[in-house]
């Protein structure tokens, strides 16, 4: 684990795998990222994982967090690392940091990784996703998350500066194809910088046009959604854009929001067919 300050943030990398690869830079948390690609089978890949702002210590007397400010960020990191060119994976709402990137560093862009995402973030669409897990969840699945979702008021209580963990935890039914997996573990120690996650997922990732941005890019991109992925459901959603843009994605039929921890070897063919 490497380090770099910007703008009074501490924010942490790490590389692993061969370095010479064209490395994927996968955007969210140097903590987080690498226990999701926890199997032996990616550490044939070049990879390198940043934090951004929203998943390290807020500094005290610094309080920028726009979508720009990240975009800044992985520039000076790619920068810091002598790195020409590489793939870019947007996780979750970390693909609209992968998007925006490459909007405006496309020259060091070689492809982009979608996984796991929703094409927006407006509050419309996030009561969309819950709608559609009441209606098409079946009984115990529902039965475990009422009973977990429960606890939320008092994870929060007792841990504020946490908010946005404690509901990831609560909400594993909408995460993972194995309802019942217990993936508190992957939060562990991950610092939430509540102000920077709400403006960015509140605010940011709720007005960043998806569709334009595809329907211009013209390098290789990769979309990746799974069918038990509540977060961000349905995967119709996608349909219009990625029938616009021509893209067809990648389905995973047995994983929920992390089909890298869930199927591991399908998701590393997948990269690895990419990057070749």
């Amino acid at each position: 684990m490497q380090s770099m300050t910007i703008d009074n943030y501490s924010l942490n990398y790490q590389q692993t795998g061969p370095k010479n690869q064209t490395p994927i830079f996968i955007l969210g948390s140097a903590i987080y990222y690498p226990r999701l690609f926890q199997h032996a089978l990616f550490q044939n890949l070049h990879l390198i994982f940043i934090d951004h702002r929203g998943f390290v210590k807020a500094p005290t007397n610094h309080t920028a967090h726009t979508l720009q400010d990240i975009v800044n960020d992985i520039e000076k990191i790619r920068v810091a690392l002598n790195i020409e060119e590489m793939f870019l994976l947007g996780h979750s709402g970390h693909g609209f940091m992968a998007m925006a990137y490459a909007e405006q560093h496309a020259q060091h862009v070689k492809g982009i990784i979608l996984s796991n995402l929703a094409p927006t973030n407006t509050q419309e669409r996030q009561d969309g996703s819950i709608a559609y897990f009441e209606s098409t969840a079946t009984p115990e699945r529902k039965e475990y998350f009422y009973s977990e979702i429960v606890k939320l008021q008092d994870d929060i209580r007792n841990d504020p500066a946490n908010r946005f963990s404690h509901i990831n935890i609560r909400m594993q039914a909408h995460s993972f194809y194995d309802f019942t997996y217990d993936g508190a573990y992957l939060w562990d120690n991950v610092p939430n910088n509540m102000p920077a996650i709400n403006h960015l997922w509140g605010i940011e990732f709720a007005k960043f046009n998806t569709a334009q941005f595809l329907s211009s890019w013209h390098k290789p991109i990769l979309l990746i959604l799974s069918k038990y992925d509540f977060l961000v459901s349905p995967i119709s959603l996608w349909n219009d854009i990625c029938r616009n843009a021509n893209i067809a994605p990648i389905i995973f039929d047995k994983s929920g929001h992390n089909p890298m921890l869930e199927e591991p070897e399908k998701y590393y063919q997948i990269l690895q067919s990419f990057i070749s």
